[in-house]
């Protein structure tokens, strides 16, 4: 489908952006009306702004955003969720403006891999972190129909744990209850789910 389309879209008036890792390799890189644009990784100065961006322009603790930033080796997904597992962790004591340690330095345990990152917030979340599960098993997106009726919440539990998966950023909705649809923001969460 796409050679077709690659083939066809250089007649019209179109835009089409695909993305694609870079193990693929596409037939019709060579055709003229084709650009390719490699994404890389953030360098350091960029991963330390995401990271700031993600805690609401407020600074972190210079050695939390530095494992952050070392850590996540410039993949911006790693950089994101790292940062939130950090911010919705109980090291941080919120001052306004920046945030300070309320642990010490040597009892932080930043997850070193993005998988554990994604867990470490799920762990924190329960009972959200059952409902994911369930809608994880559903597959990337789910109803409110159907997981409720495979959960065994009851409708206001069921509400609430969906609301904090959708504040937590984990996954998006779609419409609201009983009609809405929830999808995860990535598949890798879902995979951690």
């Amino acid at each position: 489908m796409l050679d077709l389309l690659i083939g066809r879209v250089a007649r019209v008036r179109a835009l089409v952006l695909i993305t694609f890792r870079p193990e693929f390799v596409p037939n019709w890189g060579s055709h003229a009306h084709v650009t390719a644009l490699g994404l890389n990784r953030l360098s350091t100065r960029e991963a330390a702004i995401m990271v700031e961006r993600v805690a609401a322009d407020k600074a972190l603790p210079e050695a939390i955003q530095s494992q952050i930033v070392s850590k996540a080796d410039g993949v911006p997904l790693f950089i994101e969720e790292l940062t939130k597992a950090v911010l919705e962790s109980d090291w941080l004591v919120n001052r306004g403006e920046r945030y300070e340690l309320a642990v010490a330095h040597s009892k932080l345990d930043i997850p070193a891999t993005l998988h554990d990152s994604l867990m470490a917030r799920l762990d924190r979340l329960i009972p959200v972190k059952e409902v994911a599960q369930i809608g994880a098993a559903i597959g990337r997106e789910f109803s409110y129909e159907l997981i409720g009726a495979l959960s065994r919440m009851r409708e206001r539990e069921l509400r609430d744990a969906l609301d904090r998966l959708v504040k937590s950023d984990l996954v998006s909705r779609r419409g609201q209850p009983p009609e809405a649809n929830y999808v995860f923001k990535h598949a890798l969460i879902q995979d951690a789910a």
